[in-house]
């Protein structure tokens, strides 16, 4: 199994700025990861290619932003198929 991610490690925080910025709008807020449920976050973590890129040469061929972009503009069209 395989854990994708990018070149660069992106937060939570950065990755929801970036898709209100592709968007051309909206917003969002950060709530306080609950005290009782300390016991079980696991902390920081990023995922990244290197092991699938190694093993099969797989690369991605979209940048985040342009692939944020696609992910709107597909369920702008398609989306009440889902919902």
């Amino acid at each position: 199994m395989y854990n994708l991610g990018g070149n660069e490690p992106i937060s939570l925080a950065e990755l929801a700025q970036l898709l209100v910025d592709v968007n051309g709008g909206g917003s969002y807020r950060r709530v306080p990861f609950p005290a009782d449920h300390q016991r079980i976050d696991i902390g920081d973590y990023s995922g990244n290619y290197s092991r699938i890129r190694a093993q099969l040469g797989w690369r991605p061929k979209i940048p985040l932003r342009e692939g944020l972009a696609r992910t709107l503009a597909f369920y702008r069209e398609f989306g009440d198929r889902y919902w």
